[in-house]
């Protein structure tokens, strides 16, 4: 999916693709987090977010990824330190330039003593992923509101039109019910 001109955040639901093997968005508008969920993809092998602009830290839930051989987030606005240990170490530096406020062993700008964050995203964060998806759900309501709206209007003037015929002949046969009612009881 590389090289389409999407734009937006990067969608947590990518979390829920257990056996994706490979991920490639890079050349992209995208915005944004890199979202933690990416840690649920324990057969990914390959990672590249390159060339977008995504801002925020590399989540730690990443290093989850025991299987991942190629990871690339080079030329974002990503921050913070570069997540250590497991297979973070084995990524050459290239992966990860063009980030300016990114530090850590592989780059010429370290962190100093600051240790990595294993707390989980904050709730600012997932508040972020839950109001992205509230956008996404309402752009479906307003299609089917629409959509449903423009049906319902149609088939309620066929129905009009038809109905009207059946209408009119209800309101005849009542009429001659009550002249025929009247003329009865006048006899």
């Amino acid at each position: 999916m590389s090289s389409n001109k999407f734009e937006g955040e990067i969608s947590t639901l990518f979390g829920n693709l257990k056996s994706l093997r490979s991920l490639n968005l890079s050349n992209n508008m995208l915005t944004g987090c890199i979202p933690s969920s990416l840690g649920n993809l324990t057969e990914l092998e390959s990672l590249d977010l390159s060339q977008n602009n995504l801002s925020g830290e590399i989540p730690q839930q990443l290093k989850q990824l025991m299987f991942l051989a190629s990871f690339n987030v080079s030329y974002n606005k990503l921050t913070g330190p570069i997540p250590q240990g497991n297979q973070f170490s084995a990524f050459e530096s290239s992966s990860f330039e063009g980030n300016p406020g990114l530090c850590g062993d592989l780059l010429f700008k370290k962190c100093g003593d600051l240790e990595p964050s294993s707390l989980p995203p904050s709730a600012f964060e997932e508040n972020d992923d839950l109001e992205s998806m509230f956008k996404l759900d309402w752009k479906f309501v307003l299609v089917g509101f629409v959509s449903g709206l423009v049906v319902g209007v149609a088939l309620g003037d066929m129905v009009i039109i038809r109905r009207h015929g059946w209408l009119v002949k209800m309101q005849c046969k009542r009429r001659r019910r009550r002249r025929y009612q009247r003329n009865l009881l006048l006899l």
